[in-house]
């Protein structure tokens, strides 16, 4: 909480905290600033963070550090390791709710013999754990992508930093298994007594598809491919359709604070996604959401298998998501797309140009949100 020095006020009986010893309170602002907005205070506050001041969520860190300095406010040491590592963080605890309500629905159905479960609540559960990581992601500063296929098209086509590429790829996959691991672990005793306790990836008591994807036996290698490659093609579609706002054609707008509306409507998308293409490879559509537990899987017992089989599978949903999600951007912008950020369709030159500038510092790009990027 914020601690203030007591003092009488100052002639303009202005306050920056409800806690004040004026004798008239504060007249209450529920602009999109906040209820402290409304007046500058001669008070130092030795500690204030996102949670006691709610007028410094969602904006700029450096507008609200140079604040901090007109006011004399002195920050914790909390506070300053967390402006640091509070973006990535964000993405990977976003990214680890996601399997972890993800793939806990897959262990739910699949050791109770699906008396707890089918197919159609293990859609449903990956559509919430969607529309549930989304929003803690963004409530952090982050991105919300929690998909590398996703934060690489996003640093190709709409302006992302390419700085942040390697570390939204490190949190997502280290999100991924720290929810892995978490099932697991509650999993454990149900898991073992499933299978006897020798962990199996294929026969009839296979418990490594909790964690990971795997094909059905009749599909060929081909066929596998183009599944996840398609159907992250339709995934992007979605993400374009729900963020995509510049579009004069459209009937409706979505401000970007509405991040409670996109999250629903994504996870919808992705419950449809797995009720229609979900069956034959498991849809996973996101090399950190596959390979992470996969390799959890590989340290918790289920050895190289996990690596192995269906013909070494585990690289489609590594390689073909990115493809999938590049060319499905690439038939969005040449469509429908009509924003004003030039990318490597509407203006390869200047593409290339952006890219060079930002792999070389010399650029600095504030997008931190896919709204904004979309915008």
């Amino acid at each position: 909480m914020a601690t203030v020095n007591k003092q009488e006020c100052p002639s303009t009986g202005a306050s920056s905290t409800e806690y004040s010893t004026c004798s008239s309170p504060p007249v209450t602002d529920f602009s999109s600033k906040g209820l402290y907005q409304r007046a500058q205070s001669a008070y130092t506050v030795e500690h204030e963070d996102f949670l006691t001041r709610p007028d410094i969520r969602g904006r700029d860190e450096s507008e609200v550090e140079a604040e901090e300095k007109r006011r004399h406010v002195t920050p914790s040491l909390y506070k300053q390791f967390r402006r640091t590592i509070r973006e990535p963080l964000s993405e990977m605890l976003g990214s680890a709710i996601l399997i972890i309500i993800g793939d806990a629905s897959v262990a739910q159905a699949l050791l109770s013999n699906y008396q707890m479960g089918n197919e159609m609540t293990i859609n449903l559960a990956y559509g919430v754990g969607l529309t549930m990581g989304y929003l803690t992601a963004v409530s952090g500063g982050a991105a919300g992508h929690l998909n590398p296929a996703i934060t690489l098209t996003m640093c190709l086509f709409r302006r992302f930093s390419w700085r942040k590429l390697p570390i939204y790829v490190l949190a997502q996959l280290v999100g991924c298994g720290i929810g892995a691991a978490c099932v697991f672990g509650i999993y454990r005793s149900a898991t073992t007594a499933y299978d006897g306790g020798q962990r199996q990836v294929t026969g009839p008591s296979r418990t490594a598809g909790i964690y990971s994807t795997y094909p059905v036996s009749f599909l060929d290698l081909p066929g596998r491919a183009m599944q996840e490659f398609f159907a992250t093609i339709i995934l992007v579609f979605f993400v374009n359709a729900v963020a995509c706002q510049a579009s004069p054609h459209l009937p409706y707008k979505l401000p970007l604070e509405w991040h409670l509306v996109r999250a629903l409507v994504l996870g919808f998308a992705l419950f449809g996604i797995g009720a229609s293409l979900g069956w034959q490879t498991g849809y996973a559509m996101n090399p950190a959401r596959d390979f992470a537990p996969r390799l959890v899987s590989y340290m918790a017992g289920y050895g190289r298998e996990v690596f192995s089989t269906a013909g070494h599978y585990f690289w489609i949903p590594i390689v073909m998501p990115c493809l999938g999600a590049i060319t499905g951007q690439l038939l969005f912008d040449l469509i429908v797309y009509e924003g004003e950020h030039d990318n490597f369709v509407t203006n390869p030159a200047a593409a290339f140009r952006r890219v060079k500038k930002d792999l070389m510092g010399r650029e600095k790009i504030g997008v931190t949100d896919i709204e904004m990027s979309f915008s």
